[in-house]
This record gives structure tokens, sequence and C-alpha cells, in this order.
């Protein structure tokens, strides 16, 4: 009965903890986003112990609760809090410290060796063994690299140096991926949240269905142009794939499409909503950091590329559909887009509001700021979307859930950071790069797309790119490649690591809502998002496609990789006009990437593939309808 009670006893304290420190957080960074900023690592520190602490109590390290890991979690809570406490507490005195001269106290050594340890296991229980796995090789790294030889050899670190680049500098614990999560990204979550709870989710559905659902294999399209745009605010594809996948997918399915080709559309679509403007997850608030340029700068960049993705997946649900003579969403299911827009085009106003500041040059925690504001304001138009104090507090807890994983992986990959940093690594790890790939621009790209792709297959995007920007986009930029191109590069592969075989987790997700095989929706999603694996190099040898560069080359670029993509559909569902035979689907693949790479002559080359395809093609069908007739 003692133990009973001792559970029940706990549930409440977590329960009314969660509630405080989702509260909490929610107040402190909206005031924060309004008024400014706290000095030095008081922001992070703050943000550090609502989050982590609530991780720690939400997230149960075995499957079943007891009594004693529940104990275990709320000690692990406090001392978290505790930790982030001092810094928050002594933030002026540690800012003014000289290492020289003040040594590392034996308080600091043990809250610093304390912290280190909790961010590594709240990271293993919210992302698995992988992250924080790489995190302990490069920790073991850098008491070892004396016993190294050749690129790798370091001369170590004793463990109060090591703690105190950990834990009382910007370079480890809070450093830039923290601190962005304590600023930018967090605010954005809450967005999304609000924007969620006010019921918008149902009406980009409805939205995306008026627009595109009277077409052949409309669920097909809807699920493409649904999933894009809540994935842009979510930024996770994974989440996107749960929540939209369970309409979206039975809808595909029951108009006709194959259920692993339902699945894999619903993955690709949603794995692009992590590269497509205003938000595209946390990655691209790190990306303006590192590139040292505005956030509006990077999603202006990022449009064009973005585009081109969704463009593809559109084309080929749509030629797949047409293969196999699919029908459209029946009349009586789809409202007309002015009734949808009437009945609840006003929840989209805080998002154009929100993108509009961002192009009009305010700071992302600005708009972020106004974007809730405006939330709230906007769901007072109708009593079903109002926004009580019941749906204001759900959507402060649904952030706070939501960031714990995205904090946790910055912790964790701002100790990766550190070591690259303090080791020298990250600088021989780009000479390696160039030194292998022999200064050829194309081998390196190619090296580091299989590093990029390797590393987002174990670890989330955010943590995928961090560490790849810091390995892999400085040897881009010294071989010839501007900030902007080398970054967003290694972001693309991060990000479409989670569409990619053997370990395509977007595609994971899908399979069981489509009650299709994982390996099969994982490949049919490849082959749906292949434009992504093209796009990147296209950009990173014509700036154009990131809007760089004279308006003429711009607009040549941006057509010509629209019509590369239109045939690399094509060429992809062996369907245009017609059936297209096998050798004409390499033939207008080979197009497609004529058409897709920057350049006249390319451009050149691709239309007159095309051109020779499309004659044969006219040619056949004319035969075909001549021997239908007879």
């Amino acid at each position: 009965m003692g133990e009973k009670q001792l559970d029940k006893g706990m549930s409440v304290f977590i329960k009314y903890f969660v509630m405080v420190a989702s509260i909490g957080l929610c107040l402190v960074e909206m005031y924060t986003a309004y008024f400014g900023v706290l000095p030095g690592m008081r922001q992070a520190a703050m943000h550090v112990a609502f989050v982590l602490s609530t991780g720690f109590l939400i997230h149960q390290p075995f499957k079943k609760s007891y009594t004693f890991t529940t104990f275990m979690n709320i000690v692990c809570a406090l001392l978290i809090i505790v930790c982030m406490g001092y810094i928050f507490v002594n933030n002026t005195s540690i800012l003014r410290r000289l290492p020289q001269i003040d040594p590392v106290t034996d308080v600091q050594l043990i809250l610093g060796a304390i912290s280190i340890l909790l961010i590594m296991e709240i990271t293993r229980r919210t992302l698995g063994w992988a992250l924080p796995t790489i995190a302990l090789i490069f920790i073991i790294y850098a008491f070892t690299g004396q016993y190294f030889s050749g690129i790798l050899y370091y001369q170590g670190i004793t463990f109060p140096r090591f703690v105190e680049q950990m834990y009382l500098t910007f370079q480890g614990i809070f450093g830039e991926p923290i601190t962005i999560s304590a600023t930018y990204v967090f605010l954005f979550v809450l967005f999304g949240s609000f924007l969620d709870v006010s019921g918008a989710g149902s009406f980009f559905m409805e939205f995306s269905k008026s627009l595109v659902g009277k077409y052949r294999g409309g669920p097909g399209l809807m699920a493409v142009v649904s999933s894009a745009l809540m994935g842009t605010i979510s930024g996770s594809a994974i989440a996107n794939v749960a929540t939209t996948g369970v309409f979206t997918i039975p809808l595909m399915k029951r108009t006709g499409y194959e259920k692993n080709f339902a699945g894999a559309v619903e993955a690709v679509a949603s794995t692009g909503g992590q590269i497509l403007p205003p938000v595209m997850g946390a990655g691209a608030f790190i990306m303006a950091e590192y590139v040292g340029i505005t956030y509006r700068d990077v999603i202006i960049a990022a449009a064009v590329p973005a585009i081109l993705y969704f463009f593809s997946v559109f084309m080929q649900v749509l030629f797949e559909a047409r293969r196999l003579n699919l029908p459209g969403t029946p009349a009586n299911e789809i409202k007309r887009t002015r009734d949808v827009l009437k009945e609840s085009g006003y929840l989209a106003i805080p998002l154009i509001i929100m993108i509009v500041m961002l192009v009009s040059g305010y700071s992302a925690m600005r708009a972020g700021f106004w974007g809730v504001i405006l939330i709230i304001i906007v769901s007072t138009v109708k009593k079903e979307t109002r926004m009580d104090l019941k749906k204001i507090y759900q959507a402060m807890e649904s952030a706070t859930k939501g960031i714990i994983s995205v904090a946790s992986a910055c912790c964790c990959a701002g100790l990766i950071i550190c070591v690259i940093r303090i080791t020298g690594l990250g600088l021989k790890f780009s000479s390696a790069v160039m030194s292998l790939s022999g200064g050829n621009m194309v081998l390196a790209l190619i090296l580091t797309m299989i590093s990029s792709l390797v590393l987002g297959m174990g670890l989330p995007t955010t943590a995928s790119y961090i560490i790849q920007a810091t390995l892999t986009a400085p040897a881009l930029i010294n071989m010839g490649l501007l900030p902007i191109q080398a970054h967003l590069f290694v972001f693309y592969f991060a990000c479409m690591a989670v569409i990619t075989p053997p370990v395509a987790l977007a595609a994971y997700t899908a399979a069981p809502i489509c009650e299709g095989n994982a390996v099969t929706v994982g490949i049919k999603a490849f082959r749906l998002g292949l434009a992504a694996f093209i796009v990147p190099f296209a950009f990173a040898f014509g700036p154009q496609l990131l809007m760089i560069g004279e308006p003429l080359g711009i607009i040549q670029a941006i057509v010509t990789s629209l019509i590369g993509c239109t045939v690399l559909a094509m060429a992809l569902t062996g369907w245009g006009f017609g059936k297209i035979t096998m050798l004409f689907r390499v033939v207008l693949f080979i197009a497609a990437l004529c058409m897709v790479v920057p350049g006249t002559a390319s451009d050149l080359a691709g239309v007159g593939l095309i051109v020779v395809f499309a004659a044969v093609q006219a040619m056949k069908n004319k035969k075909d309808e001549k021997a239908a007739a007879e």
C-alpha cells in the first residue's frame, strides 16, 4: 500500500512539474523573443533546464515504469536543474573568469561531469543509441589522441580542461546548436503547436483536397500538397508521416494506388517539409548562424530547390495515376476552394504574415512571437477554433514535449563539435576530403553526399547537419563553393537520409500505416525523391538555382530545371503521353540531367533529346491509334 501511495505521489508530482515547466518555458521564451534574449549563457541554461528536466520525467528508461526508475527520473530532472541553475546564477563570474588564472573548482568539475552524463542519457532515451555512441567515441578520442599517429594524432587533454570547455564556455553544451534551439527553433515549434491545436491541420487537408482532389489520382496529389504545408511547420519527416499519413495513405489506397507506393508518396512528401521554407526545421536557423547570413537569405536560397523537389514528386504521382488510369476524389467529397477559404482560411493568416515578416527582414524570433499571438487572435473568429486556456496549455505542453528531442540532439552535438574544435579534427577532416578527392569537385561532393547520408541514417537531421557543417562543409568551401552552396548541399542529404535505404526511417514509419513492406516502401520513396539527389549537385555547380546571379540566368535555370523534373518524372514512371519503352526512359533520364544542370550547352543537349523522344513517341501513338481503328 505504501508503494502504491508513493507511485501516486510521484505521478502527481510529475504531472504538475510538466505543467509548470511547459508554461514557464513558453512564457519565458515569448518574453525574451519580444524584449531580447537573456545575456551570456543564461538563455541556453534556462532552456536546457526546462526542456531536459521535462524530458527525464516523460521519457522512461525502460518500457515499464517502476517506483525506483521513476524516483531516479525525478532525481535526474532535479540534477539537470541544479547544473543549469549554477550557470544561470553565476553567469557573470563565469564569463569573466580567465582559464589561465582561475582553475576549475571542484563544484564546477562535478556539475560539469554530471551535465555531460545526463545529456548523453536523455539523448539515448529520446533518440536512441546512435548519437550518444558517436559522442562517446569523440570524447574517448579527446583523451586518447596521443596514442594515434598521422592525421588522427592529438596531444590529448586533461579532465578538468575537458569539463571546462564543455561546461563553462560557449564551445560545448552551450554552443551554437543549443543557443539556436533556445531562441529561434523553440518559437517555431511553439508556433506549429498553436497552429495545429487551432485546427489549421484540418484546413490544410481540406484546402489541398479542394485544389487537386478532383484530378486523376487526386488523393496522391493531395498527400504531396498537404504534407508539404504541414511538414514545413513541423520540420520533422517522421512526425509528419505519423500525422498526415493516417488520412492520406488510406485515401490513396482507396483510389487505386498500390499500398507501398502510397506509403512512399507520404514518406517523400513529409521529408520534403524539412527543406521547404519558411521553417525547414532547426537546421535552417543553425545554417544562418554558420554561414553568417540572415534567416531570410537562407529561405530565399532554399526556395527553388524545394519547389523542384515537390514538383518532381507531384509529377511522378500524376503520371503514375495516368498510367494506372485512376479516378479522382468523388466530387461530393470535395468542397470548393472558395468555400474552404471562407470557412477556415483565416487560420492561414498567421502563417502568411509570419512569412511576410521573415522575407521583409524581421528577425525569426520576432516573426515567431507575432505568429503565436496572431494565432490566438484569429482563432477567436469561430467558437470551434477559439484558443481557450485549455487549448493554450495543450499547445504549450505539446511544444515543450516536441522540443525535447531537438534540444537533446543539440546538446549532444555540442559535445561532438567541442571535441572537433579542441582537437583540430575539423581541419584534418577537411584536408582528408580534399586529399581523397584529389581536388576534384565532383568526387568531393560524392564523398560528402555519402558521409551525410550515412550520418543521417542514424542521427536526427539537425545533429547530422551540425556535424557535417563542422567536418565537410569547410572542405567544399575551400574548394570554391559559396558557403550557402556547401551548407545547403550537406543539409539536403542529411534530410534525404530518412528516405534512403536501407535505413529509411520515414518509409519505416509509413509502412505500418499503408500495411506494406518497409523495404519496398523505402525503395519506392528513394525513386520518388530522386530529384533531391540531383538538384544539390546542380546548385553546387550553378548558384542560379539558389537565386544567386543575373536575373536572366536565374530564370533560365528555373525554367529548364522544371522541364527537367517533368522529364525525370516520365523516365521514372515509364509514362508520359503513353507508355514509354525502357530505351527512351534512359534517354529521358539523361535529358533530365542535362536540363537540371545549369548551362546553355547542357540545356540544348537536353532539349534535343526531348525533341527526339517526342517525335518518336508521337509516331508510336499515331501508329497505335491507327492499329486500334483497324
